[in-house]
């Protein structure tokens, strides 16, 4: 870092510290208001956005290198930084589970599907995936920094696949119960790394370590995982629509024939699923820190929406969005960034 970036530099800390207190401390207040129920939910949209985030940056670059990948040497750090989102990850996990008498569906119900919605054992296998996963994360980054992190990170790309298709299965599918689809943790895991490809082209756009090169190479990956993303949700739909499958359409009724939902089920479709392939179909776009920068943050705020799209019309017939969603979304933001900026200067300080 050049002496100066320094002086700017120095004011992340109190800016993510500010973000993240007046957030959670914004969230804590509604909680005990009228709306616990949604606040609740708040918290679960976050979890699952910023874990989904977080633990694909950080699975990134091992999968990179297991494709015998170079390109990400220079900014593989930026990426590895997410393993600072572990334990607030887990923590967030362990709130959810302790409060789910206030926000999940399966409480005193007994659904066909039998103890596998039990909220202890669904909540407890998911914080069992949740650990496994940072903890190969964390034994990878240790076996990458002593040079011998390929068979790690080759582990730890499958274990992510596993564990994230089982979140999606879990806190995505099952709250509505009565909703199947064998896709729904494929379409978690890989809209996963297009959240996190996304996070990290914006944090290479505004770092100076980053060539032309590299930039062009993480928007041809936002790219691709746009388009694999919208046919996995293609994919996920059309079978539900041509056979008209009364438990599987479920899912799509209120998001794309709800009046309400219509409208955000399109913006989403636009800014999205086809969004980077418009707006960085030229190259220029993708070698301009300011385009590549401006176009992930616009993409990064969309896809946080999609996490709250997946949701929010479970429970809701009309959009609301508002402090409860947002302040969390910010508070988050903040103890992601506290922790990616200490990671930084942890990992700068070593070199």
């Amino acid at each position: 870092m050049s002496a100066s970036e320094r002086p700017f530099a120095k004011l992340w800390l109190p800016f993510w510290l500010l973000l993240a207190l007046a957030g959670i401390a914004t969230w804590v207040v509604l909680l005990n208001g009228a709306e616990e129920p949604r606040a609740w939910r708040s918290l679960l949209i976050n979890f699952l956005f910023f874990t989904s985030l977080a633990g694909g940056m950080v699975v990134w670059p091992p999968l990179v290198a297991t494709c015998n990948g170079r390109w990400h040497l220079k900014v593989e750090r930026l990426a590895s930084v997410g393993i600072a989102f572990a334990l607030p990850s887990l923590a967030a996990l362990v709130l959810l589970w302790v409060g789910n008498d206030l926000w999940a569906p399966w409480q005193r119900v007994h659904y066909h599907q039998g103890i596998w919605l039990h909220p202890d054992f669904l909540l407890g296998r998911d914080l069992a995936g949740l650990l496994i996963f940072w903890g190969a994360a964390l034994y990878h980054l240790k076996r990458r920094r002593s040079g011998e992190g390929k068979p790690s990170g080759a582990v730890l790309v499958l274990i992510y696949c596993l564990v994230f298709s089982l979140l999606g299965f879990d806190l995505v599918m099952a709250l509505d119960p009565y909703w199947h689809s064998n896709l729904a943790g494929g379409y978690f895991f890989m809209s996963g790394l297009y959240i996190a490809i996304t996070c990290w082209a914006l944090l290479a756009a505004s770092h100076p370590a980053a060539e032309p090169d590299q930039l062009h190479d993480l928007g041809k990956l936002m790219v691709a995982f746009s388009l694999m993303t919208t046919y996995l949700m293609y994919a996920h739909l059309l079978p539900f629509w041509y056979e008209n499958l009364p438990r599987e359409v479920r899912f799509i009724v209120p998001r794309l024939h709800g009046p309400q939902w219509a409208p955000v089920s399109a913006f989403l479709l636009a800014l999205v699923y086809f969004g980077p392939l418009v707006l960085l179909l030229p190259v220029r776009a993708k070698r301009s820190r300011l385009a590549l920068g401006a176009i992930s943050f616009l993409v990064l705020c969309g896809l946080w929406l999609e996490r709250w799209w997946l949701v929010a019309p479970t429970f809701e017939q009309a959009p609301r969005l508002g402090l409860p969603e947002l302040s969390l979304a910010a508070g988050f933001a903040g103890v992601l960034g506290l922790g990616m900026t200490w990671m930084r200067r942890v990992g700068e300080g070593r070199s």
